[in-house]
């Protein structure tokens, strides 16, 4: 359930102002810092585009991130390769754009938007060098409704919020690089209520993917298959949107962590073991909720320049 009096639509119209323009692309109005204010109500599309640009702006905003460790020299294993690992926040306005309104056959709307999103990997490896594409989706159930049923220019109308995450693998050296593989995780805190929307994403992206490789003449290795990882699961009705932005935090966190000897890839135990460790620094799984909330509000107070609430 929603808290009635902290929704969006029950404020009254002359106190729901702009109070932030972050980078000209993340508007936050009073009315959302409300939601964030009110611990049981649901977040919105503005809140979660606001955090995804904040992470992909400011990683170290992540609790913890200073005891993260960085840098090829500590990835290195003894036949010295190592991952690079380029996170990637999509807005939640993009993916709705292209499960309703893109058109694929519009090669150049399609290479428009895969090209800003940096796919290919660096051009001057000097080793043997692992390269992970690393994109964050936040998914909405409503991504897997028909155009027909798609309004644009409206939030999303769904009603739980999930993660996303793809993985695009290329491994390269001075003479050589591999076709990329591309893998899909789904992080969900309330198991499976997303899995048809995730996997709904994952084919469209892939699509798109195909469409980018094959424009440099590249083939990609991949069977379109959600992963169902494991994730803490939720005990409310409205803290999906919450969770999936905590799942983003602990991601990225083992994103930039390059000490641990699965060198920041997704594997189950890392998974498991970024969860905890980022659990314990948010206060553990029963306030974390209220915490996250909290911090994200206290930022978006200290960028518009406004004092906590009482």
């Amino acid at each position: 359930s929603e808290c009635h009096h902290c929704s969006r639509d029950n404020l009254p119209k002359m106190t729901n102002k702009l109070i932030l323009n972050y980078l000209g692309d993340a508007v936050i109005y009073s009315s959302d810092l409300a939601l964030l204010d009110c611990p049981n109500s649901w977040l919105n599309s503005d809140l979660i585009h606001f955090h995804f640009l904040r992470l992909q702006n400011e990683p170290n905003l992540v609790v913890g991130s200073d005891d993260v460790k960085s840098g090829k020299e500590d990835a290195a294993d003894s036949r010295g390769e190592y991952s690079t690992i380029d996170c990637l926040f999509l807005d939640p306005t993009v993916i709705s754009f292209i499960m309703h309104q893109l058109d694929e056959s519009d090669e150049d709307e399609v290479s428009s938007l895969t090209s800003a999103w940096n796919l290919s990997p660096p051009n001057d490896a000097d080793a043997t060098q692992q390269n992970i594409k690393r994109i964050f989706l936040p998914i909405n159930d409503e991504h897997q409704s028909s155009r027909m049923n798609y309004t644009p220019g409206q939030h999303a109308g769904g009603s739980h919020w999930s993660l996303l995450v793809i993985d695009i693998i290329t491994t390269t050296s001075k003479n050589n690089e591999t076709k990329p593989k591309i893998q899909f995780y789904s992080f969900d805190s309330h198991h499976g209520y997303n899995i048809f929307a995730a996997k709904a994403v994952a084919n469209k992206m892939y699509s798109l993917f195909q469409h980018h490789y094959a424009s440099l003449k590249k083939d990609v290795i991949t069977s379109v298959s959600v992963i169902e990882c494991q994730a803490l699961q939720q005990s409310n009705g409205y803290d999906c949107g919450v969770y999936t932005l905590g799942f983003a935090e602990a991601l990225l966190r083992l994103s930039n962590d390059k000490s641990g000897s699965n060198n920041g890839l997704l594997d189950e135990k890392a998974i498991e073991a970024a969860f905890t460790s980022y659990m314990n620094d948010m206060g553990g799984q029963i306030h974390f909720a209220s915490n996250l909330r909290r911090r994200i509000g206290d930022d978006i107070r200290k960028l518009a320049d406004i004092n906590s609430p009482n």
